[in-house]
């Protein structure tokens, strides 16, 4: 399985982070970007999608999704702090012909949140390289917490020649409630990433699924994006009474592969709103029960969708 809204508190939570960020940052109308006193810098990405209504291979049911992302990141003097929330609401349609809940007539899940919270530090080495530490906690979970936990530490390498190329090789640790130890490589490449200017792109090759990018700037502010990517939701602790069957208290993920495009719109200094359009292949729900990593992961597959997106990004 791969490794990677809500609950009033949560919500709070989220809310007090996500206004209270701009209160120590002010606009320099001198030069146009947004920064604070001692140079530090927040961001708040907000983005809601409809996965849209897909028919399970087998039986007649359907499932419905839709959800929210909202992140949020605080960097200052090369420390970074994140947390990012995300929240997934499911409406079923026939959901007593599912195989996997077969007979039942409530739905087998409603909604699904997750809480991540994240450190990182950088450190440049020299004109052309740069060193990045980080170490992440995240909790994934339709009611209850225990077991729906996830950790990963983290090391990048980034290697940037020229203002044309960036190079940068990672290698991750992580530990999953539902699966245990496991170690990772990526590395990825970038092509143009400054440039505001004609095309741009990114390739990242990964010990899970190989993603890449292409952008075109119309003007400055104006731009398009092609990509490729694994989606879905992280690995779900479900419910201590799920009715899917033998699944109370174990995982699932909710995964597909996407290929899309994106328009985005900068309405100031590292701020944009975009929209973007995917076709969602491959859908697949994964299961695992309690037992995790002795268990065996059952598959079901559903039907492609179309997957509308918008998102606001701010930076102050």
């Amino acid at each position: 399985m791969r490794h990677r809204i809500c609950e009033e508190r949560s919500f709070s939570l989220a809310c007090i982070i996500i206004f209270g960020l701009p209160s120590v940052a002010f606009s320099d109308p001198t030069d146009g970007h947004a920064h604070t006193e001692d140079g530090s810098e927040a961001n708040t990405e907000i983005e809601y999608f409809n996965v849209g209504s897909s028919k399970s291979n087998i039986g007649n049911a359907q499932a419905d999704a839709s959800g929210m992302r909202i992140e949020t990141e605080y960097e200052t003097n090369n420390k970074v702090f994140s947390f990012n929330y995300e929240r997934w609401n499911y409406t079923w349609t026939n959901p007593e012909s599912l195989p996997f809940a077969s007979g039942t007539v409530s739905d087998p899940w409603s909604t699904f949140t997750s809480l991540q919270f994240g450190f990182a530090y950088e450190q440049e080495i020299g004109d052309d390289w740069e060193f990045n530490y980080y170490i992440e906690a995240e909790s994934s979970y339709e009611k209850e917490r225990s077991r729906s936990n996830e950790y990963e530490l983290g090391v990048d390498f980034t290697y940037e020649p020229s203002k044309t190329w960036a190079y940068t090789f990672n290698i991750n640790l992580e530990y999953l409630d539902a699966s245990g130890i496991e170690f990772g490589v990526d590395v990825e490449i970038e092509w143009n990433h400054d440039k505001k200017d004609g095309w741009s792109g990114e390739f990242e090759i990964s010990s899970e699924f190989p993603e890449t990018s292409l952008s075109y700037h119309f003007t400055k502010k104006l731009s398009t994006t092609f990509f490729y990517n694994e989606g879905g939701t992280n690995t779900i602790r479900l419910s201590d009474s799920s009715p899917v069957s033998g699944m109370q208290g174990g995982y699932l993920e909710d995964e597909y592969k996407s290929l899309g495009f994106r328009l985005a719109y900068e309405f100031a200094y590292d701020s944009y709103v975009s929209f973007s359009v995917q076709q969602n292949t491959g859908r697949s729900l994964s299961f695992v029960d309690s037992t995790g990593l002795e268990a065996t992961e059952t598959i079901f597959n559903f039907a492609d969708t179309i997957e509308p997106s918008i998102r606001i990004s701010y930076t102050f």
